[in-house]
């Protein structure tokens, strides 16, 4: 294992579920609270690589789009889906190679930023979204700075980054990440199954452990992706500090201040570099607020929402 893998990453998601899917296919997502039906299709993403996304609510209401984290899928919004898709336009995909999207093994479909940039473009062009918040979540906030970087900020209505870092494969990145997940992270990378397997397992204890159905959900999400794909995503160098002083457009950074794989320095870096941006700390929570906190989570991303209409 290279040390630039080692000395950079991040963390993840949480979700699983390989989603049969075709055009407009509605997949109930069952849950005490409230049942949301959410449309699911295939669309062809950056470089003609097939990705599937999710929608919820109504077209003509304000979009939201939400994006997952590393090993992960759409399913760790399911709490997003379930309690903002009666007001919002809710919508979300599974990254290249993790989900029920198209899992090319080259390396090189992974350390592309165009590639990234080109897939959330073309969830927005195909949901037709009018100026979307994007909410980035871990890894997420990589792909945000992906789609700045290509298209700018000029159609976006808003951006949140939640428990993101925006650096990655220096020692200024691994600045912004604990020493317990810097400690691991070089297992969970491995190509052999009980190494890569078991360090998987600690990994998504660290942000879903909390709750043992959501680390099931996690666990299964991160072990659908190969460890070829988990290597070329972690081996992209990444500073994109020049796009987010460029960024004009309300920005919401959220961070748990019991973050067991992120630093708080890196949302304060995240909210010093882009002008303008509020950072918000969750005392009681950890790498995943809209997890552990889902229904403030909620609050705020639709008060966020509304004071940038």
């Amino acid at each position: 294992m290279s040390r630039r893998i080692l000395v950079s990453l991040l963390a993840l998601a949480c979700a699983d579920v390989e989603a049969t899917t075709s055009p407009q296919q509605e997949i109930a997502v069952a849950r005490p609270e409230k049942n949301t039906a959410i449309r699911s299709e295939k669309i062809t993403g950056g470089g003609g690589l097939n990705l599937t996304i999710y929608d919820a609510g109504s077209a003509g209401a304000p979009a939201i789009v939400f994006i997952h984290g590393f090993s992960q899928n759409f399913m760790t919004w399911d709490a997003q889906f379930r309690g903002l898709a009666d007001r919002y336009h809710v919508t979300a995909y599974d990254f290249r190679g993790h989900g029920a999207s198209e899992k090319p093994l080259d390396p090189a479909k992974y350390t592309d930023s165009n590639l990234w940039a080109d897939d959330l473009a073309a969830l927005i062009r195909a949901r037709n979204l009018r100026r979307p918040v994007l909410v980035g979540w871990s890894y997420g906030g990589f792909v945000i700075a992906d789609y700045l970087r290509k298209y700018g900020d000029a159609n976006l209505g808003g951006l949140v980054f939640v428990g993101a870092i925006t650096k990655n494969g220096t020692q200024e990145a691994a600045g912004h990440l604990t020493p317990e997940v810097l400690a691991i992270f070089g297992d969970v990378l491995s190509n052999d199954v009980r190494t890569g397997m078991t360090a998987t397992r600690k990994l998504t204890r660290m942000f879903a452990g909390h709750d043992a159905q959501q680390w099931e959900v996690a666990f299964g999400s991160a072990m659908m992706v190969a460890p070829e794909i988990r290597q070329a995503m972690f081996s992209r160098i990444l500073d994109n500090d020049d796009v987010l002083a460029r960024v004009r457009v309300p920005t919401l950074v959220v961070q748990g201040a019991n973050d067991a794989l992120v630093q708080m320095a890196s949302a304060q870096h995240i909210a010093k570099t882009i002008p303008g941006a509020k950072l918000l700390v969750y005392d009681k929570a950890g790498h995943a607020p809209h997890l552990e906190a889902p229904a403030r989570f909620n609050r705020d991303i639709a008060e966020f929402v509304k004071q940038g209409r």
